[in-house]
């Protein structure tokens, strides 16, 4: 089950999109070649995963139950 989110750039409500920052193919390079990097790398990616909203691909979504986003919605 997804979590419903709130962009606050441009008002969508609902579940956002999780991304991983960096790139899949740096990783599988650094695996290959040095594997303590490789692991640093997975580490790095794993802890800065973000959300995205679908409607305008922005990284400002928040909880909706968090009080800024009630705050949004009463005010729509």
């Amino acid at each position: 089950m997804k979590k419903e989110m709130l962009c606050t750039s441009c008002g969508y409500s609902g579940p956002a999109k999780r991304i991983l920052r960096g790139s899949f193919w740096i990783e599988i390079i650094l695996w290959i070649t040095f594997i303590v990097p490789g692991v640093i790398y997975s580490i790095w990616r794993l802890g800065n995963k973000t959300y995205e909203c679908p409607k305008c691909k922005g990284q400002s979504m928040i909880p909706v139950d968090s009080p800024k986003a009630q705050e949004m919605l009463k005010n729509k």
